[in-house]
């Protein structure tokens, strides 16, 4: 390494230097992700003081695309590519916040290898199915297909068994950054499909043909609490008991968002929330957090 490095100025050595050490990060055995915090534990404590209430960068935000670290290193899929980074395009000035990537998202995808689904990067089983609601860029929704989500085998029927939605005004900006970042001659690739959804509404048929899926994901999906009610029922339409729910939370108004993790409790045996020190340290004190919902009740027969 020395004598690679023998020519190199002092700058050039200090880069060189950190990239390796990012490297040796990318590839280190992580944690499992815990989630010891209970609803009444989270709203219990006082709410951060940094980090504002809008959850995303602006900046950012406001330019036609932005790169996206996956966080830790990827595995080897047959037919996947091993991406370290998304490089997604944004809308803001078309589709509003909803068209840009939110800190929650970014936040989710540096959790998902650590998340009990998953194995040495991936998920455990390849079959796993994954709904995103509220995908936006579609952000989190490709990490889940890059790490191993939905490749068919004895659940080939349901073709395209990661599924990303969002409303019919955004949906087309996910598809289009699917395409791009693993699309092939203008097609998406097997196991990976785009819908159009609208909180409350029916699920279109090609959710519907999925679900229950075993895994649904959602990041910063609460800043609205006209919409709440609309949420709660797509979650119920599409999750069966076997289901896991995972939502990156970002705290903002508790008299809004206490009631609707209430109803929750209600709809699901294990409401639970991971520590706020678990996020990745840029985003630490802000009121982010991972929440996971399991055990999802079975409605009760009607009269």
């Amino acid at each position: 390494m020395a004598s690679l490095t023998a020519h190199l100025g002092d700058g050039d050595r200090a880069q060189l230097k950190a990239w390796f050490a990012a490297q040796k990060k990318r590839a280190a055995k992580l944690p499992p992700l815990a989630f010891p915090l209970s609803a009444a534990d989270v709203f219990g404590a006082p709410a951060g003081t940094t980090g504002g209430a809008l959850g995303v960068d602006f900046v950012t935000a406001q330019k036609d695309s932005t790169k996206v670290d996956l966080g830790s290193e990827l595995p080897a899929i047959p037919g996947r590519p091993r991406l370290p980074t998304l490089k997604l395009a944004q809308r803001m000035g078309e589709g509003g916040i909803g068209a840009v990537v939110w800190n929650c998202g970014r936040a989710l995808c540096h959790a998902l290898p650590r998340l009990p689904e998953l194995a040495n990067g991936r998920f455990a089983d390849a079959y796993t199915s994954v709904l995103e609601l509220g995908c936006g860029t579609g952000l989190v929704g490709l990490a889940c297909w890059l790490r191993g989500a939905g490749q068919g085998g004895k659940r080939a029927r349901r073709a395209g068994s990661v599924a990303l939605t969002d409303l019919a005004s955004i949906a087309p900006l996910a598809r289009e950054n699917a395409l791009a970042c693993v699309g092939a001659d203008g097609a998406l690739p097997p196991g990976l499909a785009v819908e159009a959804l609208a909180w409350g509404d029916a699920p279109p048929p090609g959710v519907a043909a999925r679900a229950p899926f075993d895994v649904v994901f959602g990041s910063d999906c609460l800043y609205d609490a006209k919409v709440l009610p609309q949420l709660l029922a797509t979650l119920l339409a599409t999750t069966g008991p076997a289901s896991v729910v995972y939502l990156a939370y970002k705290r903002r108004v508790d008299e809004r968002e206490a009631p609707f993790f209430a109803l929750l409790e209600a709809h699901f045996a294990s409401v639970a929330f991971s520590e706020a020190s678990e996020v990745p340290e840029e985003w630490r004190g802000t009121g982010l957090h991972i929440c996971r919902l399991a055990g999802r009740r079975e409605p009760a027969p009607s009269a």
